[in-house]
């Protein structure tokens, strides 16, 4: 017995309501599988994500699932490790560049008060002998005259 177009497209929207019986279930998987008919692609796509979605939920057995590679666990723990090496000396070096010294009669000194001192002497032996500054400034740019 020959179906026509329209009773397979009724199927299919039965199939998708949850109308049928086994065996009109299985008549339209057949027919699907053995149709060229353009009209029937997206009820056959439908039909295929369903299928897939229904083979995923099961899960896979036990002989076909990837096991955990031995070395992924050291990977992650070498990363992390690495990471806070990483961020141990970033730390480090901020607060190494934030240290004020001085480099004194050729000994380095953190002491921020005879630094202070040294910058005062430095300035004031620059500027202390005058104190029109538009001199200082004339005998810097006209050094010739």
């Amino acid at each position: 017995m020959t179906k026509n177009k329209s009773y397979y497209m009724d199927l299919a929207d039965r199939r998708f309501e949850g109308l049928l019986t086994e065996d009109e279930e299985l008549e339209l998987k057949s027919f699907l599988a053995s149709t060229e008919d353009p009209d029937f692609d997206e009820v056959k796509a439908v039909a295929g994500y369903f299928a897939m979605g229904k083979a995923l939920s099961k899960g896979r057995p036990a002989a076909t699932a990837r096991p955990l590679a031995r070395g992924a666990g050291f990977r992650w723990a070498a990363a992390l490790a690495a990471a806070c090496l990483v961020l141990a000396l970033s730390i480090g070096l901020y607060h190494r560049q934030n240290d004020c010294y001085i480099l004194a009669y050729g000994e380095k000194s953190t002491d921020v008060q005879q630094a202070f001192d040294d910058m005062s002497a430095t300035l004031e032996g620059i500027f202390g002998e005058s104190e029109d500054v538009g001199e200082e400034l004339f005998d810097l740019f006209n050094p010739a005259l």
